[in-house]
């Protein structure tokens, strides 16, 4: 009940520095060797940011560190984006000959968002439910965006995952938004600001360690069973045995059968 939940703080970092919130960003969820796709050029529509074309996908998480590294500016590396619309990236690595769900070569996390409660609510939220999450983000908006371990072997398993996920979260008081499901979807790039907000990383390695272990706990906490009690809490206090009938064979209110 996400009336009993107490919100969260969510501040913007003390020291505000670009290139080590993407750095932070792309460290946490990708191998040196993946490509990272981005965009940063925008088009309005209804009044609403969004972006113009596929972005680039043409290098890798380690040479779009080194280069923030050695230029020290995320615009020179990636960009200058409008700062009413901000920038995204696609959490998934992909092929480097697209940006679909075909060219997603691993299905490692999903898109946990949710804009119709106020931030500190959204992060208590995700955090009381333990999501395994590997980087939480500030869209620069009225959401996080969560990006949570999922772990997947292939396309099918990933929709189940997903699909499973965020019945989880809608029956937690999260009302996620569904056209988030694709693995190929966009999130919000920390390190650039969007309409005098910043996109910035709220928390990294929040909740769980992995799918497999989030999932075990979320089926224990809806079991309905009682908790498991240890032997070893009773033994030295053990129930008092009824007295003999018969001597190491029967005692008072047991049973016997003779055949």
């Amino acid at each position: 009940d996400p009336s009993w939940v107490e919100a969260s703080e969510v501040a913007e970092p003390a020291e505000w520095d670009p290139v080590s919130q993407a750095v932070q960003y792309i460290e946490a969820l990708f191998d040196a060797e993946e490509n990272v796709g981005y965009v940063v050029e925008a088009w309005q529509k209804n009044g609403r940011w969004i972006p113009r074309n596929r972005g680039y996908y043409d290098r890798t998480a380690g040479q779009l560190v080194e280069e923030l590294s050695r230029k020290g500016n995320v615009e020179e590396v990636f960009g200058d984006p409008n700062p009413e619309a901000g920038a995204w990236v696609h959490f998934n690595p992909l092929d480097g000959a697209g940006v679909k769900n075909a060219n997603v070569t691993e299905f490692r996390y999903a898109l946990v968002e949710s804009d119709n409660m106020s931030l500190g609510k959204q992060r208590a939220i995700m955090e009381e439910l333990e999501l395994p999450i590997a980087v939480m983000v500030h869209s620069g908006g009225k959401s996080i965006h969560a990006i949570v371990r999922v772990d997947a072997p292939d396309y099918g398993e990933y929709q189940k995952r997903v699909e499973y996920l965020y019945r989880v979260c809608r029956e937690n008081g999260l009302d996620l938004d569904t056209q988030n499901k694709n693995p190929s979807r966009l999130s919000r790039m920390p390190g650039f600001e969007r309409g005098g907000s910043k996109q910035f990383i709220v928390a990294k390695d929040v909740g769980k360690e992995s799918w497999d272990e989030w999932r075990e706990w979320v089926e224990e906490q809806s079991d309905d069973l009682p908790d498991p009690e240890s032997l070893a809490g009773v033994w030295d206090d053990l129930p008092e045995l009824s007295p003999p009938l018969i001597d190491g064979v029967l005692r008072q209110g047991h049973k016997m059968m003779l055949g």
